[in-house]
């Protein structure tokens, strides 16, 4: 299992998260405690998958910095 094959899956996996939560939001909420919950879930999936792409960008650009001296 590969890092970059590993990457993908965590991003679809995210992004799948994101979209279910956005789906029962748009489906309608039965109170406005369930509405508040649903958004912060869905801010936090959002927030985890930018660290995760900082991460690893900065990743990548230590490999080719390390790769190229």
């Amino acid at each position: 299992m590969s890092e970059a094959w590993l990457s993908k899956k965590y991003l679809k996996e995210l992004e799948l998260r994101r979209e279910d939560v956005k789906d029962t939001l748009l489906a309608g909420c039965k109170d406005h405690a369930q509405y508040e919950y649903l958004r912060g879930r869905y801010s936090s999936l959002a927030d985890a998958e930018n660290i995760f792409r900082e991460l690893l960008g900065r990743v990548i650009k230590d490999d080719i910095k390390d790769t190229g001296s």
